[in-house]
């Protein structure tokens, strides 16, 4: 599913990478937490897998694909096959919750009768059908990140990336969005969510990649069925 071979990053006025030859892969259907201190590159690591940021040095595979040198047009396509979850929900403030997760379907050219079915049943699953004709303006916090990941997931994506999803929700909906991750993993699909939270890991346990000084530092494999990454060019 993913693999980084020697992999650096740079902001051009940093005298030091953000992120220092990094070399590890994962696994299609593994699900693993991205764990370091705030600014140790999480988020430059995802902007990177999801092409929003191009690395120094390295290459980086996807999906079989090199994303390093593929044209504009392939990485579109290979962004539709990920959903993405960041800490703010992002939402379309204009249109109704049923819209927003309505969106990547649509997109997709998918007719609109199994739009309708899929997002009434996704929605009726986190509990927010009735919610459905709001807009995002009228739901609490923890109900519009709901709705971010429900948009994210509702086209089945083979790659999830999550930014700290639940770092500005309560633990009610924390667990609720935790719990969808979690359905889509057993389904196959591959998960990569960064975070600070030690109960989100005790409480849904994974193997942990840490980020240390732009390196991978440690791996913490809490399951031996899970693929274990290389490290430096290691396996570990």
């Amino acid at each position: 599913m993913l693999h980084f071979d020697s992999v650096s990053f740079q902001y051009k006025n940093n005298k030091s990478p953000i992120l220092d030859n990094l070399c590890f892969k994962i696994k299609k259907g593994a699900y693993y937490y991205l764990t370091g201190r705030n600014g140790a590159g999480k988020t430059s690591l995802l902007s990177l897998i999801y092409m929003n940021k191009q690395s120094n040095r390295g290459t980086i595979r996807l999906m079989g694909q090199d994303i390093t040198r593929c044209p504009a047009q392939q990485k579109q396509a290979l962004r539709r096959k990920m959903g993405v979850l960041f800490q703010e929900p992002r939402l379309i403030e204009h249109v109704s919750v049923f819209d927003n997760v309505a969106l990547a379907l649509r997109i997709s050219h998918v007719s609109e009768q199994n739009t309708y079915n899929s997002v009434n049943e996704l929605l009726s699953w986190l509990e927010l059908d009735n919610k459905k004709n709001h807009l995002p303006s009228e739901l609490s916090g923890g109900e519009r990140q709901c709705i971010a990941l429900a948009r994210a997931v509702i086209h089945r994506p083979l790659l999830i990336l999550a930014d700290e999803p639940t770092a500005h929700i309560d633990n009610t909906s924390s667990k609720k969005v935790l719990r969808l991750l979690e359905e889509l993993n057993l389904l196959g699909t591959t998960i990569i969510l960064t975070t600070h939270d030690q109960w989100i890991i005790e409480s849904f346990p994974h193997p942990q990649l840490n980020l240390d000084n732009g390196r991978i530092s440690t791996v913490n494999i809490n399951d031996s069925t899970f693929f274990k990454p290389e490290i430096a060019g290691v396996a570990v």
